[in-house]
């Protein structure tokens, strides 16, 4: 593992120092041996009790590379927040979960541990985050050249699916002679409808979408006066289609 090798090369740099290093291979050896077995053990204390969750590689902040960061990678908050992950076929409720949005990676912390983990996408079925639920999208044939295998928070699910994925661009500037990070939101928003997914991005892609009652839609429309600027848009589209959804069948 990244953290037990890099430990093991420390320890040996500074042993490495000594003039004496040379004339005592025994003691550094015993030493870097001990100190791995030492990491070793509190690696195994900080994820035991629950194997099926704890078995993902560790997760590394690459944040902190950065003297200088605008924004997070994580979704919404900087934070892990209290949620639940279906995850080895397994539920678990009541634990700390982070998005890492730029990775499109679920990061994971005991309790009382100072180490991450990041869970393996392929065993993820989906995960909760306070009140925001995410499930994870297979593409194929029919579908990979609209979304890709990934995480899309659920929004709606019901005749018709809301789906949104959400992602940050990482942005290095030059400032001063060191290297600054911004992250920039970019999220995108797409409708199931008759098992095939499509981007939604205006109110005109929505209601072309939902054209099959266009009737209601504008009536809908001009009564709630639904706004589709780039703070209320992504609101307005999952109302309009969760009045879509409520529409009796013709």
């Amino acid at each position: 593992m990244k953290f037990l090798r890099t430990v093991a090369a420390v320890l040996f740099c500074l042993l490495a120092l000594s003039p004496s290093a040379f004339s005592q291979l025994a003691a550094p050896e015993a030493d870097v041996s001990v100190a791995v077995v030492a990491a070793q053990q509190q690696y195994g204390r900080s994820f035991n009790g629950l194997p099926q969750l704890f078995n993902g590689p560790e997760y590394a902040d690459y944040a902190k590379n950065y003297r200088e960061r605008n924004g997070f990678q994580f979704f919404m908050w900087p934070e892990k927040q209290l949620g639940s992950v279906d995850y080895n076929g397994y539920t678990f409720p009541g634990v700390r979960l982070a998005y890492d949005v730029v990775l499109d990676q679920v990061v994971l912390s005991p309790a009382n541990s100072p180490l991450a983990l990041r869970l393996i996408n392929e065993r993820v079925r989906a995960f909760s985050i306070a009140d925001h639920r995410f499930v994870r999208l297979v593409a194929d044939r029919s579908t990979s050249n609209v979304i890709g295998t990934g995480f899309y928070e659920l929004l709606l699910d019901s005749t018709v699916q809301v789906v949104a994925k959400r992602a940050k661009r990482l942005q290095e500037h030059i400032v001063q002679q060191y290297i600054a990070v911004e992250f920039v939101p970019n999220d995108r928003l797409f409708i199931k409808k008759e098992g095939r997914y499509y981007p939604v991005a205006s109110k005109s892609s929505a209601l072309h979408l939902l054209a099959d009652r266009s009737k209601e839609m504008q009536k809908y429309l001009q009564e709630r006066k639904l706004k589709f600027n780039k703070a209320k848009r992504e609101a307005s589209i999952v109302q309009l289609a969760t009045y879509y959804c409520s529409l009796p069948p013709r």
